[in-house]
């Protein structure tokens, strides 16, 4: 079962609220590793969704691969139709078939580009969080000693 994240707080008295006891709402060891938990299932939620698109984009390029050798194989079946005189309504119906598999690559081509432009995406707003909060996450894993408790520094 995947971890739901917080919501965002509603306004910024929720935001001050949060910020003064840690974002998993209580302060010290606790609001640390709340935040450090936070971090990693952003970060791996947008790998695993990084990682989906491009498992969509790939998937939709072969679909597209297999129609347009459909289309193909109705093109000859259509062009041996006709070296044997068959009726012009059957030979008329391939024409139809091969052209609406054709109509729809188009289609398919644009949702593989943007499903992979969106796994780039994605990929970019992982790397952009790991590089905004990976530091912080690092130093706190790697700080000597205990967490500081923030309420008690907290200007109440």
């Amino acid at each position: 079962m995947a971890a739901e994240l917080e919501p965002l707080p509603d306004s910024d008295s929720d935001l001050e609220a949060e910020t003064e006891t840690g974002a998993g709402g209580g302060g010290g060891v606790v609001g640390f590793l709340m935040d450090a938990i936070t971090f990693t299932i952003v970060t791996v939620k947008l790998a695993a969704a990084s990682t989906a698109m491009l498992w969509l984009s790939h998937t939709v390029k072969g679909a597209y691969d297999y129609v347009e050798e459909c289309a193909a194989h109705v093109d000859g079946q259509m062009d041996l139709a006709e070296s044997l005189n068959v009726d012009p309504a059957v030979i008329g119906a391939h024409r139809d078939a091969s052209t609406v598999m054709r109509e729809i690559l188009d289609d398919a081509e644009a949702l593989a580009e943007e499903a992979q432009q969106m796994a780039a995406d994605f990929q970019a707003a992982k790397e952009g969080h790991e590089e905004d909060y990976g530091p912080v996450t690092e130093a706190m894993n790697n700080k000597p000693g205990q967490v500081a408790d923030s309420p008690y520094y907290a200007n109440n």
